[in-house]
């Protein structure tokens, strides 16, 4: 059951919540007869590998939804089953964050990271979605860790501010320890209105984390070729930026 052997903090934390979901296995039962769904699995164990396996999409939305409807019955149990559930996704944003940051404190980084997640399940946003719940955590958990280390690493001036190096990086694929300035320039650019939130995102997306974009299609029922083309249109305007700063960036 836990993430691995790495000894990462994370991973002490996994022990612990596990335990402690062993400790109150007199509410497994309850919380696994709220619906029809929940109660297709014989533990709360094998519920947690179940949402684990899935990917972050329509399939894992009935389970979570009860899950969240749930937290009104045992609202610690239940949260730190929804923890679990993340737990491998921010395993590995921590540890990419680790690589780009690597001024940052390994401790700082799992705190804060589980402080967003904590944050945003109980958030409004998440508690008025009615669809994609996993998708749109691990998004949002994504965005506001490597936001936190932007800023983290810009305060401690190990952030490089050449726009022509920063917009190669983006339009060639680059080695890991330079996106962490292409999303400086980026975040430059959101706060000064040159590019909106949902541009930011289909450039991490698909630019910074690799994705085939299949979630963000799914999401919102857009072509993958019509967000290429949205992408290539972004890709030239930031090309601009780069050429003419004094435009804004």
């Amino acid at each position: 059951m836990p993430l691995g052997a790495c000894n990462c903090t994370l991973c002490h934390i996994e022990e612990r919540l596990l335990t402690d979901l062993a400790l109150t296995e007199s509410n497994v039962f309850e919380l696994l007869s709220v619906s029809n769904h929940l109660r297709q699995f014989p533990s709360v164990g094998a519920l947690l590998l179940h949402l684990r396996a899935l990917p972050a999409a329509t399939k894992s939305d009935e389970l979570l939804r009860e899950l969240f409807a749930a937290r009104a019955i045992h609202p610690v149990f239940t949260e730190s089953l929804l923890v679990l559930v993340f737990l491998p996704m921010l395993h590995g944003t921590i540890r990419r964050v680790e690589r780009q940051q690597p001024g940052l404190l390994a401790e700082d980084i799992t705190q804060q990271t589980l402080s967003f997640l904590l944050q945003f399940l109980r958030s409004d946003e998440l508690r008025t979605r009615q669809s994609h719940f996993a998708f749109a955590i691990s998004r949002a958990v994504k965005r506001q860790v490597f936001e936190w280390a932007n800023r983290e690493g810009a305060r401690n001036g190990t952030l490089d501010h050449d726009t022509g190096q920063i917009v190669a990086a983006l339009v060639v694929e680059e080695p890991m320890e330079r996106h962490i300035l292409l999303r400086h320039f980026l975040y430059r650019c959101v706060s000064k209105g040159l590019i909106t939130d949902p541009e930011l995102d289909l450039l991490i997306q698909f630019k910074l984390e690799g994705s085939t974009g299949e979630d963000l299609c799914a999401s919102n029922g857009t072509s993958s070729n019509a967000l290429r083309q949205r992408l290539k249109r972004l890709l030239a305007k930031l090309r601009r930026l780069a050429q003419y700063p004094s435009n804004g960036c």
